[in-house]
């Protein structure tokens, strides 16, 4: 008889790494853009379009979305002008691997511009890319083989079942009270993940995207108003091989956002159209159990085993939470008179960025904001959203935020295993069992360890010893029966 050989096949992480993307741009306005006399504020949008493995560099192509708001010299009114780059970023692989998929996310640090003159600005972007790269490992473990006996320890862990990044297209109007709209000057978007759904190798996720639009209205004086949007995205995601109950986890970011003025009914510009599109990494996990073979000996025949490592993620924690957090934030460079409009959001895991147009004393425009420092969680795969905020100001220079956070963490331990691959039968055995044999037994000791030393069974053992598991309990004498 042959022996019985099982294949274990586990997507595992062999390679991680972040590293620091920064880039200068000259941008030139726009024909119809009015020229500019200051800058109120400058933001980025960096997010990654797709990533290609080859020849041992992992490259991630993306894009960033350049947005400023600023004082028009012509008139000193309020305008905005986008700008859009393109970036690539080559990561040397630390691998022999020859097939790899590499989830990449990015965390953006920072951005400052200046004025070059009232026709171009200049530009420093500086954000991080987060990569982890999986491939297909196989290993092989040897499930019976005659006259052997073989050691196996059950365990219990979760496995990589599959990913995709994917991209959905979003569309919708926003129907202003006060108006007609004159300039848009800023939109604040949040997304959250808010729904997931599993069946056979399909996820449905449903996302909700939370607008606020801050424009200027016609009239003798440039009054700024503001209004809200909300609109959900459903998607479909083919992930093949994923199930029902299966774990998943998404991550939503904002990645193009479109929007144009409108004429109404009336013809007059009334409406926002807002559009752009979202891009989710959705990763599944899967609950498994598996009976590891580590050990084999044989009463009768002489045996030379051989092992091999598999590496699983064991000990594992699921958590999905939600929780209410105040958090303070602090401005000693300004005097806050009014908040025009707020946004907030998660950076990474654990970095709260806050940002805000505010009146200052003087009755000036400013954007300021700030970060914290906020640990939710510490685990291994984590999504997690702000799925409502308000906020008050406390006094002129303190701002308080009430979040609602969800969020969803899987920890576990990853650990490796040496399992038992194969068994060559070397021959006969000449050993002679006594028919009865005493044994001191350490605490703890395993009783395979001692039936393998004195080639009889674990179950004889434990039968003649009257014990129930597989170890002892305490320091004890043992009686070992032959076979």
């Amino acid at each position: 008889m042959e022996n019985r050989i099982t294949e274990i096949q586990e997507k595992c992480c062999v390679f991680t790494k972040s590293i620091d993307a920064d880039f200068d741009y000259q941008e030139n306005l726009q024909a119809y853009n009015d020229d500019i006399l200051k800058i109120i504020r400058c933001s980025i949008n960096n997010f990654v379009v797709n990533t290609v493995y080859q020849n041992g560099v992992i490259t991630v192509h993306g894009k960033s979305k350049i947005s400023i708001t600023y004082i028009s010299e012509t008139n000193a009114c309020l305008s905005c002008a986008e700008f859009e780059e393109d970036f690539e970023k080559n990561i040397p692989c630390e691998t022999d691997e020859q097939e790899l998929f590499a989830d990449v996310t990015v965390c953006n640090k920072y951005c400052n511009c200046r004025i070059i003159n009232q026709r171009r600005v200049d530009i420093h972007n500086s954000f991080q890319l987060n990569i982890c790269a999986y491939t297909q490992v196989s290993s092989k473990m040897l499930e019976a083989c005659e006259n052997v006996l073989i050691n196996k320890q059950t365990v219990s862990y979760v496995s990589r079942v599959g990913s995709a990044y994917v991209k959905s297209d979003f569309e919708d109007e926003a129907t202003v009270s006060e108006g007609p709209v004159k300039k848009i000057i800023n939109v604040f978007a949040n997304v959250v993940c808010r729904e997931v759904k599993l069946i056979d190798d399909k996820m449905l996720v449903k996302t909700q995207l939370n607008f606020s639009v801050l424009y200027t209205v016609d009239g003798e004086k440039e009054n700024i108003c503001r209004c809200e949007k909300s609109t959900e995205v459903s998607t479909i995601v083919d992930i093949p091989g994923i199930k029902e109950d299966d774990i998943p986890f998404v991550k939503v970011r904002l990645g193009n956002l479109f929007y144009k003025i409108k004429a109404d009914s009336n013809n007059e510009l009334t409406i926002i159209e807002l559009m752009g599109d979202i891009n989710l990494l959705c990763v599944v996990y899967r609950r498994r159990s598996i009976e590891l073979a580590d050990d084999c000996y044989s009463v009768t025949l002489n045996t030379e085993s051989h092992s091999s490592q598999i590496m699983l993620n064991t000990n594992y924690e699921l958590l999905n939470e939600t929780e209410n957090k105040t958090v303070s934030f602090t401005f000693d460079s300004v005097n806050i008179s009014q908040i025009l409009d707020l946004t907030v959001e998660f950076a990474d895991e654990s970095t709260l960025v806050m940002g805000a147009f505010i009146y200052d004393s003087n009755g000036e425009l400013q954007f300021i904001s700030d970060k914290q420092k906020c640990e939710i969680s510490s685990c291994n795969v984590t999504q997690i959203y702000i799925t409502s905020f308000d906020f008050v100001m406390k006094s002129e220079k303190n701002i308080e935020l009430r979040l609602v956070i969800s969020y969803s963490s899987l920890k576990f331990e990853s650990k490796r295993y040496n399992i038992l691959s194969d068994v060559d039968i070397k021959g006969e055995c000449t050993f002679e069992s006594p028919v009865l044999s005493l044994y001191f037994a350490d605490k703890n000791e395993r009783l395979w360890d001692i039936a393998k030393a004195f080639r009889t069974s674990v179950e004889l053992i434990k039968k003649e010893n009257e014990i129930s598991k597989d170890f002892c309990d305490t320091k004890r004498v043992l009686l070992i029966p032959g076979i």
